[in-house]
């Protein structure tokens, strides 16, 4: 339809030119993985399979999820090469070694990951040190399925690493497969994947197609979590909360991660624990330390949330989820931050307010 501004050929270039002027310089390195989303969409692994020239497959989970997708398992067939059962939180350097070894003695042409973030994480080293493309079924709402980073566990410390191999080749998204997913897990994973819109808005990087992701992301989260912890067979509020998880993934390919998750990933490597558990405490408390710093972004934040105090509704939030809101009630005592707090600083993160040791 004409207008009196222009006609066929798009808008005018008055128009046009308004547009580009808003528009400030900026770079997204995005890496290719196909996305499958939907209901019933992991039925069409085999297809995808067959996309990719895939022969045979090495199936990797968590001990539970052996059982918990067993009938996936057996859908492959004879194209199953091999079931690595042994993905943990943090992905341990042992553990790492031994399902890449596993996966290289099985013949395999590439992995199927079907789990969260220590699952996907398992199939990226493989990826990286074995040339096995990754085929991933995320149930939890990490977004690591569309990262470059993986990491694993030495001693006490997380190590990552960033490759464009890491990047699986294939995500299906389905929310049948992640409603056998416990409540706690996806409440977990899901303020992870809350921080990933959250920081996005201030990262150094941050431009205005990253806003409007973020805000996607942010809004789909508070609107699906809900509905996924205090009714987990809701196929739609799974579905909701699933797309949050998604554009959480696609955020930190494109802008990375900050502060806040360089909390999280110290505290969790040193204490052993889970990272979606240190997203919704840390989440909060990190929103109010950078809010004098960043104004702007937390105007986005709060007109995303629909809520004039952002740390406040993320705190509201963790707590009608059921997680716990201290370090305290997790087992950390103050005394025993102080070389955590070491490591963090040391890092010197970007991030709006500095960070120094008091």
């Amino acid at each position: 339809m004409c207008g009196s501004t222009g006609c066929k050929g798009g808008p005018s270039s008055a128009v046009s030119s308004v547009m580009i002027e808003g528009l400030a310089q900026f770079v997204v390195p995005l890496f290719q993985t196909r996305i499958v989303f939907g209901q019933g969409k992991v039925n069409t692994l085999t297809e995808e399979l067959d996309r990719l020239g895939v022969a045979r497959v090495a199936f990797i989970c968590t001990p539970l999820g052996a059982r918990r997708y067993s009938r996936l398992i057996a859908s492959l067939g004879d194209r199953c090469a091999t079931v690595f059962a042994e993905a943990v939180p943090h992905s341990p350097v042992k553990v790492s070694e031994a399902a890449a070894k596993a996966v290289m003695q099985s013949g395999a042409d590439a992995t199927v990951c079907v789990g969260g973030g220590s699952t996907i994480g398992l199939g990226k080293f493989v990826a990286v040190t074995e040339g096995r493309p990754q085929i991933a079924v995320p149930t939890t709402l990490s977004g690591s399925e569309l990262t470059p980073i993986y990491g694993f566990k030495s001693g006490h410390e997380k190590r990552a690493g960033v490759s464009p191999d890491a990047v699986p080749r294939v995500a299906i998204y389905d929310p049948t497969v992640a409603a056998s997913l416990p409540a706690r897990e996806t409440a977990q994973s899901g303020m992870n994947s809350l921080a990933h819109s959250v920081e996005a808005f201030y990262m150094p990087n941050a431009n205005r197609l990253s806003d409007v992701l973020a805000t996607e992301g942010v809004r789909a989260l508070f609107d699906g979590l809900p509905g996924c912890v205090e009714r987990p067979s809701d196929l739609s509020a799974r579905a909701t909360a699933m797309y949050g998880g998604l554009v959480g993934g696609l955020l930190v390919a494109m802008v990375g991660i900050g502060l806040h998750h360089k909390i999280c990933h110290v505290l969790g490597g040193r204490f052993g624990l889970p990272h979606g558990v240190l997203n919704g405490i840390i989440l909060p408390q990190a929103i109010a330390f950078n809010a004098p710093a960043m104004p702007e972004a937390i105007d986005r934040l709060a007109s995303a949330i629909g809520d004039d105090d952002p740390s406040a509704a993320c705190f509201r939030l963790a707590k009608r989820l059921g997680l716990p809101l201290t370090l305290r009630e997790v087992g950390v005592a103050e005394a025993d931050l102080a070389p955590a707090v070491e490591d963090i600083v040391a890092a010197q993160v970007p991030n709006p307010r500095p960070t120094v040791r008091r």
